[in-house]
């Protein structure tokens, strides 16, 4: 049986994150929010994480307070675990996480160029209540509903890291990009969650005249037509009043169509969508 110690007091999405991915790759593990001793530190059972003024990998202790150069605790156990490079490069809000814990709202507003307090209204009040619930707790063990909550949801990380690298694998091979008037769209007929690593794909292909995702809807029998990056050149409620159309959203940023009609219309549906095409043709 593994021991994980954790700072008490307020918990924060750092320490909870990291408790989360141990839950998911340890056999069995208790929890316990406390400071932790020179036992705990020196025991290889023992994972001291957030807490302690110490990091040593080898002794299970990742502790990022002592050293300004550290990112946070979450990131030294991920890349204990071998999955910080992957996270890295596939959840964009990884980087900003560690910023956010390791510098504070205020240094990583500045860094992106945004008032502080937009990061302020941006928190999520799931978050919010999640983290009271841990904050509350003097210990966790397995069964208890949070335990298996976190447990699950490091584990579900995990897998989606494998997810997304099996499915770019996948984007690259079968993944089409069409040229519409001036600019071009990707097409992917994937059924099963069709946009998972889209992000990935398209940055991988640097290509700013892909403006349209044409991809299999999640919400009903047809295609999903999506603008990328919120581009100026597209809107899909010029084709919201034809029959083959289900919805278009009011701001015009994804339409999708009644059923599978052929790639040929919806490509036709892309092309009516588009706006200013005099204007960049002149460019």
């Amino acid at each position: 049986m593994y021991k994980i110690i954790v700072h008490p007091g307020n918990a924060h999405r750092d320490d909870f994150m990291a408790v989360s991915i141990l839950l998911a790759t340890l056999d069995k593990a208790e929890v316990f929010r406390r400071d932790p001793t020179s036992e705990d530190l020196a025991d290889l059972n023992t994972y001291v994480v957030d807490v302690g003024m110490a990091y040593d990998p080898q002794r299970h202790n990742f502790d990022h307070h002592q050293d300004k150069s550290l990112p946070c605790a979450f990131h030294l156990v991920m890349k204990h675990l071998g999955y910080h490079e992957d996270a890295l490069s596939m959840f964009g809000w990884y980087p900003f996480m560690s910023m956010m814990d390791v510098r504070g709202p205020h240094k990583t507003a500045e860094h992106f160029g945004v008032d502080a307090s937009v990061l302020l209204a941006s928190s999520s009040p799931i978050d919010g209540y999640i983290l009271s619930r841990f904050s509350k707790l003097a210990d966790l063990r397995e069964h208890d509903l949070l335990y298996d909550f976190m447990k699950e949801m490091g584990q579900d990380m995990v897998d989606l890291i494998g997810l997304k690298k099996k499915r770019l694998e996948r984007l690259k091979q079968e993944a089409t990009i069409v040229p519409i008037s001036h600019v071009k769209a990707v097409v992917c007929h994937i059924e099963d969650n069709p946009k998972l690593s889209m992000e990935l794909y398209l940055r991988d292909l640097q290509d700013d005249r892909i403006v349209i995702c044409i991809t299999h809807s999640v919400r009903g029998e047809g295609w999903e037509l999506l603008r990328l990056g919120d581009s100026s050149l597209v809107d899909f409620r010029a084709i919201k009043d034809h029959p083959d159309i289900r919805f278009v959203h009011s701001n015009g940023f994804v339409a999708t169509t009644r059923t599978l009609i052929p790639l040929e219309q919806v490509i036709a549906f892309a092309a009516r969508s588009l706006t200013g095409i005099e204007e960049s043709e002149q460019r």
